[in-house]
């Protein structure tokens, strides 16, 4: 039976996560995810995979867990933007080498080893721009292991070769990618030749190369992949792009075609290590697989995925006990006999940058968090995932829009007098959800959403801020999209709005924040302003120019706390008669980078702030701060920069922060 691997299995599933915070230290929150980049696995079964985001980084999952750990302990704080390439020794699985750039301003790339399966790494190697590296091979050779990094990405296309287990490196002569080693062969190496395309052989563990076998190449293809499988004598595949899929079993003497003729060759091959005669193999549509060693006609369809025009194939395909795993769009899926195929729960990878999170104040079970990928390709990924058990588990909102494409949620508000009843902007437009059911309520172009006291319905947009006292049957224009002339602009402007925001304990209270952009003037910067409305949404006035984080205080409907920052000074102020006078409370150095302010909603008068440091609590009302307890040990220092902070509504001490790069996570204050 196929299967249908699209963006559905992704919103269906439930991503479940411990809700275990700990005490004065900081633990994983709300569902694990990231943007997948590359693959591995040991002989032992356990995988290795690189995320895309501000960093790079490996996360591990081993044989006998189920939840990922971070693993880049001693790789610095590479690129994000750079692909790592990672091998683990065929035989001693807790041996492994990355390669990475050495930091954020450099695109040398180091090679680095580890021998505690990622627990800590060791840079043995700093490149040059040449050694720009696509993919890592570890050749087993009768004392050691030589290494093999394929280059290319802006690099000449080359291969270079390691035999002090990555200390040095030196380029082969006349011999690319793509890379085999027979695990059980100790010495030979099969690469492909420079001029003509066809195959070499080593038996010298890489220190020469010779033609060998029948394999023919034209001068229009390619060899994709080569894959050599466990046990002696080793069975070897040549993957070419046009030709379909060869296979040897003389030591590459002598090739013959065994399917994929006609379609174009796997992008990538497998074969597990203790079933050396199991071979899977993977293209642009299909996972296939074979219980005869890959012989002419013994392959079958697993199962079918969608491709996407935006994503590349998958390229990444392991054996691991249990089955194939491989990348599709940057997901992790994993296929089990029968027929059974569904995405690898990612609980641990905190590669996704939070935009916004929210707590329903009314009920804390509510929960929804709108998180972000690193871009691939020119898409970014942007998803709105909703919890109703406190974030115990999390479910992707959105519609399957056509066979092969999903789009997601990108603003959800909850009512403040019911989170049940929710106002969402989804792929066709503004949808309202009730108990009863959901139902589309407006078209357009809005990108904010919320609702307000008597659940009052609110869109803002390019349009203005409209709104809605009948559950959208008939929308009011509150506030326009036209800024009208001024004697500074005369000819007037727009504005857009993009964010609303409802005051929890006084849902009559609401902020707007507009970007206004002004006609005529080409010296007339865009810039930010600020909004309040005391009715609802009905009725707006300007409270502030400049953007600011602005947080409301329980019981008291017209105090609010302003944090906003210019290139010389951060500030907190006060405002106690809703913004039209303030009071100053606290400068920050700039140095801080205070990026979020949060009131404590359970009656303590706290004020905690995400800054570059860490998370700063005020206990006299903000004129002064100190760092909370806890660090960021475990997914390295780099995640103590803080870019959001909130305090769980019910559960004094309890805060929820996301570091600016990646991730959620809690704490619980013992004091």
């Amino acid at each position: 039976m196929k299967h249908l691997f699209s963006r559905t299995l992704v919103a269906a599933i439930a991503i479940a996560q411990a809700a275990h915070a700990g005490t004065d230290r900081w633990t994983p929150f709300g569902p694990g995810d990231g943007l997948l980049t590359s693959l591995a696995a040991s002989s032992r079964g356990d995988l290795y995979v690189t995320s895309a985001f501000t960093a790079a980084e490996i996360w591990q999952r081993p044989a006998s867990a189920s939840r990922w750990r971070w693993r880049s302990a001693g790789l610095g704080r590479p690129d994000g933007t750079e692909t790592f390439a990672l091998a683990v020794h065929p035989k001693m699985p807790d041996t492994l080498w990355a390669v990475a750039p050495q930091n954020i301003t450099s695109n040398f790339p180091g090679v680095f080893r580890s021998t505690d399966g990622g627990a800590s790494w060791r840079r043995l190697y700093t490149g040059n721009d040449r050694f720009q590296v696509l993919r890592l091979t570890v050749a087993t050779t009768r004392l050691s292991v030589a290494l093999f990094a394929e280059t290319g990405r802006g690099a000449p296309e080359g291969l270079f070769r390691s035999i002090d287990l990555g200390v040095s490196w030196r380029p082969v002569a006349g011999v690319v990618g793509p890379v085999a080693a027979p695990p059980d062969e100790p010495g030979t190496v099969y690469a492909v030749a420079r001029s003509g395309g066809g195959l070499v052989k080593s038996t010298d563990g890489g220190r020469t190369f010779r033609p060998t076998g029948n394999l023919a190449v034209g001068a229009d293809d390619e060899i994709r992949t080569l894959h050599a499988t466990y046990g002696r004598p080793a069975l070897l595949f040549a993957s070419l792009r046009d030709g379909g899929l060869y296979r040897s079993t003389n030591g590459g003497a002598s090739f013959r075609a065994v399917g994929f003729t006609g379609v174009g060759g796997p992008s990538a091959l497998a074969s597990e290590p203790g079933a050396p005669r199991k071979i899977y193999a993977i293209d642009s549509a299909f996972l296939y697989s074979s219980d005869r060693g890959g012989a002419s006609g013994s392959f079958r369809e697993l199962a079918t995925f969608a491709p996407d025009p935006v994503f590349p194939e998958p390229d990444a395909l392991v054996a691991a006990p249990g089955g194939p795993y491989f990348l599709a769009r940057g997901d992790l899926f994993r296929f089990s006999p029968p027929d059974r195929s569904a995405p690898v729960d990612q609980r641990g990878i905190e590669a996704y940058r939070v935009q916004e999170l929210r707590i329903s104040a009314q009920d804390p079970s509510f929960v929804s968090l709108r998180r972000e990928l690193a871009c691939l390709a020119a898409r970014c990924d942007v998803a709105t995932l909703l919890s109703t058990d406190g974030g115990l588990t999390f479910s992707r909102l959105g519609a399957q829009t056509s066979a092969h494409r999903f789009s997601d949620v990108l603003d959800l508000a909850f009512d403040p007098a019911d989170p049940r009843r929710r106002l969402a902007i989804g792929p066709v437009g503004i949808e309202l959800t009730e108990p009863g059911g959901r139902r589309s309520v407006r078209f357009g172009l809005e990108g904010t959403v919320e609702i307000a006291a008597d659940g009052l319905l609110l869109a803002g947009g390019p349009n203005g801020i409209f709104w809605s006292e009948n559950d959208g049957v008939t929308w009011t224009a509150g506030i326009d999209g036209v800024v009208p002339p001024s004697p500074e602009h005369p000819l007037g402007g727009t504005r857009r709005f993009f964010n609303l925001e409802t005051n929890p304990y006084a849902p009559d209270r609401v902020i707007a924040h507009a970007l206004e952009s002004f006609s005529g003037l080409p010296h007339a910067a865009d810039k930010i302003v600020l909004y309040k409305s005391a009715d609802a949404g009905r009725s707006w006035s300007r409270l502030r120019d400049g953007e600011a984080d602005v947080e409301f205080v329980p019981g008291a409907p017209a105090t609010l706390y302003l944090l906003y920052s210019t290139p010389a000074l951060t500030a907190v102020d006060r405002s106690d008669d809703f913004g039209a006078t303030s009071t100053r409370l606290h400068s920050f150095d700039p140095l801080d980078r205070v990026s979020d302010l949060a009131t404590d909603p359970n009656g303590s008068g706290d004020l905690y702030a995400a800054t570059r440091f860490g998370v700063l609590r005020s206990r006299d009302g903000g004129s002064s701060w100190n760092v909370t307890a806890g660090g960021f040990a475990p997914f390295g220092g780099d995640r103590r920069p803080q870019r959001k902070v909130q305090v769980f509504p019910g559960q004094a001490g309890r805060l929820i922060a996301a570091p600016v790069d990646g991730g959620l996570f809690e704490n619980r204050l013992s004091d």
